[in-house]
């Protein structure tokens, strides 16, 4: 479960990107983050992922509170969390399966445990056949579905799209997002930030809309 409690964030520029947000999101839930640029819906992801921290309140994930998290834990925390990019930022000079491979190398797994945990995250976003291909060789919709193999392949309880479908079609966008069903309903808590409105209806997921502060 994901609960923000009075949460404020203020930018040292002095924009306030969230002002006392207070809600939860429930273990193993898809949720669509959506609001009118600058609403803060990034800001809201990084605050998850600890990218960023709050100026004021807390995040608790499974009853822990983020701020009692030390230094020395936050590469620990990060490892179960997802987080997909509107650019998926794959290595070019790497292959497919590299960089999928990357989390799992900075986390120290045995190089067994490597192959297996990337076949399988390839396998199910439909891409074993591009394993040794380099990511100039995909199309838009293949790199993402690479950022998500990347995103999933350490087994995040929760995961984080920041606009995952801005550069695609529709078809393609429609497709990604039941890649990212596909994930939910396997217990993943997924958490889309969006301003795709026509698709968010189709997926009929309870939707959060947040407003832009005027500070």
């Amino acid at each position: 479960m994901i609960e923000f409690k009075r949460l404020s964030k203020k930018y040292p520029t002095g924009q306030l990107a969230l002002y006392n947000v207070n809600l939860t999101i429930n273990a193993g839930e898809m949720v669509f983050l959506t609001g009118v640029s600058g609403a803060g819906k990034s800001t809201f992801l990084k605050l998850i992922a600890l990218l960023e921290r709050p100026s004021e309140g807390d995040i608790l994930i499974a009853g822990k509170s983020l701020k009692s998290l030390a230094k020395s834990q936050i590469p620990n925390y990060r490892r179960k969390i997802g987080f997909i990019y509107q650019d998926p930022r794959l290595l070019a000079d790497q292959s497919v399966f590299d960089n999928v491979a990357l989390p799992l190398h900075i986390a120290g797994i045995c190089h067994k445990e490597i192959r297996s945990r990337v076949h399988a995250a390839l396998d199910k976003v439909n891409l074993s056949s591009k394993e040794k291909c380099s990511p100039l060789m995909l199309s838009a919709g293949e790199k993402q579905r690479v950022g998500i193999a990347r995103a999933m392949v350490n087994k995040p309880s929760i995961l984080l799209a920041d606009e995952p479908t801005g550069n695609l079609d529709p078809k393609l966008a429609e497709d990604i997002m039941l890649t990212f069903s596909q994930f939910n309903e396997l217990g993943t808590t997924v958490l889309i930030a969006s301003h795709d409105h026509t698709l968010i209806e189709q997926m009929n997921k309870r939707t959060i809309v947040l407003q832009k502060v005027v500070s």
